[in-house]
């Protein structure tokens, strides 16, 4: 075959594969339930909570969304920590004290 005719032949063909969009899949839509240790009294700690799943929402279009709860809703106050570690919450707020020996994802710094 005269190679000039395969690639006059073939060009076509792979403009059109190349320019076909890739079709996407979907992800699925998560829920999680976000359990907290703190009252909903107390805006500045417990609405952290709220502001994270906002958050996590604009960032995922909606795909992950995360319902916070306050103390007592799902799981008494002191309870919350033991819930999230025996894997029966996925997601929670709770004082890092109460917590001990877990490594925390924030530090702070004395600079």
């Amino acid at each position: 075959m005269d190679r000039r005719k395969f690639i006059a032949s073939a060009a076509p063909a792979a403009a059109a594969t190349t320019a076909a969009p890739a079709i996407a899949q979907s992800s699925p839509e998560i829920k999680w339930r976000l359990t907290s240790s703190f009252p909903r009294s107390l805006d500045t700690i417990f609405g952290i909570a709220e502001i994270f799943a906002r958050d996590v929402a604009e960032a995922s279009d909606g795909r992950f969304r995360i319902q916070a709860f306050p103390a007592g809703e799902i799981v008494p106050a002191l309870q919350a920590a033991d819930k999230l570690t025996d894997g029966t919450l996925p997601s929670g707020s709770i004082h890092a004290s109460r917590m001990p020996g877990c490594i925390t994802a924030a530090a702070s710094t004395d600079e």
